[in-house]
């Protein structure tokens, strides 16, 4: 009868004690964060009616892996002032856009994709618009909020 008491009370405590740290395993590989507002710089820095390519690098919490990224985006101001900030990333094969001036237009060369300077599409196979972010200005200084 003793035996199967010290059985019992060494299984519960094992049990017990092994708890936290099967939370502190299994807790983080469900735990996402939020991308946090990133620093693009000062607004004056940024000139009307000329898209500015801006890289930003970021780290990225995913479970227990902690990981650099680097994302390109475009800062457009239009000639009334208000603000843009647009992926640089085409909407129909994942290529990298770029500002090509002569034309006023963003330019895919992978699929010769044309998005004008607010995002829509102007010619070529793209199915809708650039992605725009989330951003606001503080202190003059612009933020942008990326998805995950």
């Amino acid at each position: 009868m003793l035996d199967k008491f010290v059985k019992f009370s060494a299984t519960l405590v094992t049990s017990v004690l092994s708890i936290p740290p099967l939370v502190m395993i299994i807790v983080p590989a469900f735990k996402h964060e939020r991308t946090p507002w990133l620093k693009v710089g000062p607004i004056s820095d940024f000139r009307p009616n000329e898209p500015k390519p801006v890289t930003l690098t970021y780290q990225r919490r995913d479970g227990w892996v902690i990981r650099t990224v680097r994302t390109t985006i475009y800062v457009v101001v239009t000639g009334d002032g208000k603000v843009k900030v647009l992926s640089n990333i085409c909407t129909h094969a994942n290529c990298a856009v770029r500002w090509e001036k002569a034309k006023e237009s963003f330019f895919c060369p992978c699929h010769n994709g044309y998005f004008a300077m607010d995002g829509s599409v102007k010619a070529g196979p793209p199915p809708r618009p650039l992605d725009e972010f989330a951003h606001k200005i503080e202190n003059g200084i612009l933020l942008v909020r990326l998805r995950s």
